[in-house]
C-alpha cells in the first residue's frame, strides 16, 4: 500500500492541499487570511504557530508529525464534552478508550487499570471513577469531566507508540 502524503513548505505549488492545510489551520483558530491555495509567509506563519502551541519542531513546514498533529486537533476539537449522565456514541468512543488505556504507562511510569463496567455508553459512577483516575494519572484536574484536555490525553490511547507515518496511514484519527 502506498500512501500519498506531501509535504508542504512555504512556495508549494500543490494549491488544493495547500487550501485543505488553510482551512483546518482556520478551524482550529491559527489561520485568520484568505483561503487561497498559496502557501506563503501567512501560511508558513499558521503553520509556525500551530507546532509552536503543540511542542512540535517550529520550522513552518508540514510534514508527517505536523500534519498528525492537525488530525489530533481536529479530532479533540469535535469531541463533545461528557460527564455523568450523558449517554450515546460518544460515551461509548470514552469507554472503548478508556478500556484500551489499561496497561498503557501513564506519564507517571505507573501502569493504568481502569474499570469502567460495560461499555454501554451510559457515563455512570464506574465511568466517572474511571476518568477520575485516568485525569489523576495524567495529572489533570481530576473532576469526571471530559473535556478537550481530557480528550487530547485520551487521543494518546488512540496513536500509542505509533509513528507519525502510521498514524496518518491508518487514518487513527478518523480525518475524512
Amino acid at each position: 500500500m502506498t500512501i500519498a502524503f506531501v509535504t508542504l513548505k512555504q512556495g508549494s505549488p500543490e494549491t488544493g492541499r495547500v487550501k485543505h492545510l488553510q482551512e483546518r489551520l482556520k478551524t482550529l483558530g491559527f489561520y485568520s487570511a484568505t483561503i487561497d491555495g498559496d502557501f506563503g509567509s501567512q501560511t508558513k506563519a499558521a503553520v509556525v504557530e500551530f507546532q509552536k502551541n503543540n511542542a512540535l519542531v517550529a520550522d513552518g513546514i508540514l510534514g508527517y508529525e505536523t500534519e498528525v498533529g492537525i488530525q489530533q486537533s481536529l479530532w479533540v476539537s469535535q469531541r463533545p464534552t461528557l460527564r455523568q449522565g450523558s449517554k450515546g456514541e460518544e460515551v461509548k468512543r470514552l469507554q472503548n478508550l478508556l478500556v484500551d488505556a489499561v496497561g498503557k504507562p501513564a506519564r507517571t511510569g505507573e501502569t493504568i487499570s481502569l474499570d469502567v463496567g460495560a461499555v454501554d455508553g451510559d457515563f455512570g459512577p464506574k465511568t466517572k471513577a474511571a476518568v477520575i483516575k485516568f485525569q489523576n494519572y495524567d495529572k489533570l484536574t481530576a473532576d469526571g469531566i471530559v473535556g478537550a484536555k481530557t480528550w487530547n490525553e485520551l487521543a494518546g490511547v488512540l496513536a500509542f507508540d505509533l509513528a507519525p507515518e502510521v498514524i496518518y496511514a491508518n487514518n487513527v484519527f478518523e480525518v475524512a
